[in-house]
C-alpha cells in the first residue's frame, strides 16, 4: 500500500484530470509543448500541483524512500491505473545528482519543480520534459529540485550505460 496524507487527494484528483486530457497522446515533443502551454510555470494547474508535491514531502507521501542518501530519493504516488492513463505516478527529491542511468521503454513524462534559483533537470528548469519511447539517460539534476514524473505503464529499465 502506497503512503497516504492530508493533501495527497487533492493531488490525485489533479493528477486524474491531467491524465485524462493527455490519455493516448505520443510521448513527443508536441505532447511537451502542450503541456507547458496548459499545465506550465504561471498557470494554476502547475502551481497547485507544485504546491501539492511540496506538501506531500512534508506529508512523506511524496520522494519518501533515499536512493542514495537524503540528496536522491524517490517515491510513488500512484499505481498505473485507468484514471492515470495506466500511468504509474512518481516522485523524486533531488540535489546535485547525477542518477542511475535508465531506459524509458514506453517513455516518461516529468514536471520540473526547482527549489532554488538556477535548479534544473537534465538541462530543462521549471516545467513539463518529455522523454520518447527508449530513450535512455543519466537523470541529472543541478541545484534542488522536485520531480513529479509518469512511467506509461509503470516501466522503467534501469541498467548499465553504454
Amino acid at each position: 500500500m502506497l503512503p497516504t496524507g492530508k493533501n495527497k487527494d487533492a493531488l490525485l484528483a489533479l493528477v486524474y484530470q491531467l491524465s485524462e486530457e493527455i490519455r493516448g497522446k505520443p510521448l513527443d515533443g508536441a505532447l511537451q509543448e502542450w503541456l507547458n502551454r496548459h499545465y506550465g510555470p504561471g498557470t494554476q494547474r502547475y502551481e497547485s500541483l507544485a504546491r501539492l508535491i511540496r506538501l506531500g514531502v512534508d506529508e512523506q507521501w511524496c520522494a519518501y524512500v533515499e536512493i542514495d542518501g537524503p540528496d536522491y530519493r524517490r517515491g510513488r504516488i500512484a499505481e498505473p491505473v485507468y484514471e492515470t492513463a495506466d500511468m504509474s505516478v512518481e516522485s523524486g527529491l533531488l540535489k546535485d545528482v547525477k542518477g542511475q542511468y535508465h531506459c524509458h521503454t514506453k517513455g516518461e513524462i516529468n514536471m520540473i519543480v526547482p527549489l532554488e534559483p538556477g535548479s534544473n533537470f537534465c538541462g530543462s528548469s521549471a516545467g513539463w520534459r518529455v522523454f520518447a519511447p527508449m530513450s535512455e539517460h543519466y537523470p541529472t539534476v543541478q541545484g534542488r529540485a522536485l520531480m513529479m514524473f509518469f512511467l506509461p505503464g509503470g516501466k522503467i529499465e534501469y541498467k548499465d550505460a553504454p
